[in-house]
């Protein structure tokens, strides 16, 4: 009897170590790909990575990558790596149901879009918002949805002015 008490607590005690080893080495590959996905952000816009190892790169300025992302597909159970977040960025993610993001830079404005639609997210900076590329004035797009919740709405009205 105490031998069989002995190997079921040996195989408990087994089947924990191969788990605990198990996520220890899954947490390590984890940390790579996210290290390999911020090294291409380098020298990308946009980096859309998927759990089936697919990875798609855009080089566009402003949030012309995300639309061209979103013309072919959609954000759905996608890491997002982009290099500047606000909230029009933000609001387009949770349009293309996108479920984490990793950023360089992101804006104050972006965090609560973000934590509502329950996205997944980091940051390198955080911002009060995200300047234009003369650097003297608030971003053209985060102007137009500064009155904007709604991911839908956001998207329609983007996408209006995007395409002027």
């Amino acid at each position: 009897m105490k031998k069989q008490i002995f190997l079921t607590v040996s195989a408990m005690l087994l089947v924990f170590a191969v788990s605990f080893l198990g996520c220890a080495a899954k947490t390590k590959s984890n940390d790579v790909f996210f290290n390999d996905m911020k090294e291409l952000l380098k020298n990308r816009a946009l980096v859309v990575a998927y759990d089936d190892g697919a990875v798609k790169t855009y080089d566009e300025k402003g949030i012309q990558p995300l639309f061209k992302h979103l013309e072919s597909g959609n954000f759905k159970d996608a890491y997002v790596f982009d290099k500047v977040t606000g909230k029009a960025s933000a609001l387009i993610l949770v349009y293309g149901e996108a479920a984490r993001l990793h950023t360089g830079i992101l804006s104050k404005e972006a965090v609560p879009v973000l934590e509502k639609y329950n996205v997944k997210y980091s940051a390198d900076t955080v911002v009060e918002y995200i300047i234009n590329r003369a650097g003297d004035d608030k971003c053209p797009m985060e102007k137009t949805v500064s009155d904007i919740d709604d991911p839908e709405e956001a998207y329609r009205v983007l996408k209006e002015k995007f395409n002027k």
